[in-house]
């Protein structure tokens, strides 16, 4: 319909599941210095905590049966820690359940349900939700989701590691073509293959743009290269999260200073671009990289 909005407006948060929520709480917050966006229960079986990107949050969760906590401890145990989900917020959660299966997208019925907000008013804080099939999206794990009132962060500021923004996420699926298809015909986003095949770089890779951020996918083609390694143990999903920073060479200097494994600075994909990554030991599993633009 001419006019209409966009049926997902923007990424609201990422979900990564953790074993153990106060140890990694307390690792990103004290030693990745990153701002708390939000700490809540669930009725469902499940706590959270989450630290704020700039413009979109990381919520680590984890679960406790029974209920939604069961699907997320099954998870758990299956995959690991990790990265699990990306919660996209709609201009208005029945119009895009209704948008997105006129397209063609499998989309379940939404599903009310509330958090005890711990942080700010102590009760409790409604929302919707509507989980996408990964079958519409490329093997992605992801929902819509709706809060009665936004959250914001706590403490605000860009943390000490001056984060800026969530600038893109990295999913990996084993057929670029397919996968851009499905996501311009099932979810209305459109890519832009200006850098399909980046020299060198092992893998083709598009991005679509949501909000201000935007979704890359990648498939790898050089079965020699690192990420080919990591996506056949993985496969298709979400793979990596990229954070962009004020300055990179301060934030890996101030990671290296609280005994935090980063990567050397080096040369990005994206032109005059510069990026860095964490190990995954320091962050419970979860894939981040930090990228610097110019």
């Amino acid at each position: 319909m001419n006019g209409a909005p966009p049926p997902l407006k923007r990424i609201d948060h990422i979900v990564a599941l953790v074993a153990d929520l106060d140890a990694a709480f307390a690792i990103y917050t004290e030693r990745l210095g990153l701002p708390i966006s939000w700490q809540v229960e669930s009725k469902e079986g499940w706590r959270s905590s989450a630290l704020w990107l700039g413009n979109a949050s990381l919520e680590l969760l984890e679960p406790s049966p029974p209920a939604d906590g069961a699907f997320f401890q099954r998870a758990l145990d299956s995959r690991g820690e990790g990265l699990f989900l990306v919660a996209f917020e709609p201009p208005d959660l029945d119009y895009s359940v209704r948008a997105l299966r006129n397209r063609g997208s499998q989309v379940a019925d939404p599903i009310a349900s509330g958090v005890m907000d711990s942080n700010r008013t102590g009760g409790l804080r409604g929302y919707r939700t509507a989980f996408i099939s990964r079958r519409s999206t490329a093997g992605l794990n992801s929902f819509l989701c709706k809060y009665d009132s936004p959250f914001q962060p706590l403490d605000g500021g860009a943390g000490a590691l001056k984060v800026k923004k969530l600038d893109h996420v990295i999913i990996a699926t084993e057929d670029l073509d397919e996968a851009t298809r499905l996501w311009e015909r099932n979810l209305g986003l459109k890519p832009d293959t200006s850098l399909n095949h980046p020299l060198g770089a092992g893998f083709k890779v598009a991005r679509l743009p949501v909000g201000d951020v935007f979704l890359e996918l990648v498939q790898p083609v050089d079965k020699e290269g690192r990420f080919y390694e990591q996506f056949r143990q993985r496969g298709e999903g979400l793979f990596s999260i990229s954070v962009e920073v004020e300055d990179l060479d301060g934030a890996v200097s101030y990671l290296r200073g609280n005994n935090v494994k980063v990567s050397d600075p080096e040369a990005s994909i994206w032109p005059g671009a510069r990026l860095a990554r964490i190990n995954h030991e320091y962050t419970h599993g979860v894939s981040i990289q930090l990228i610097e633009r110019p």
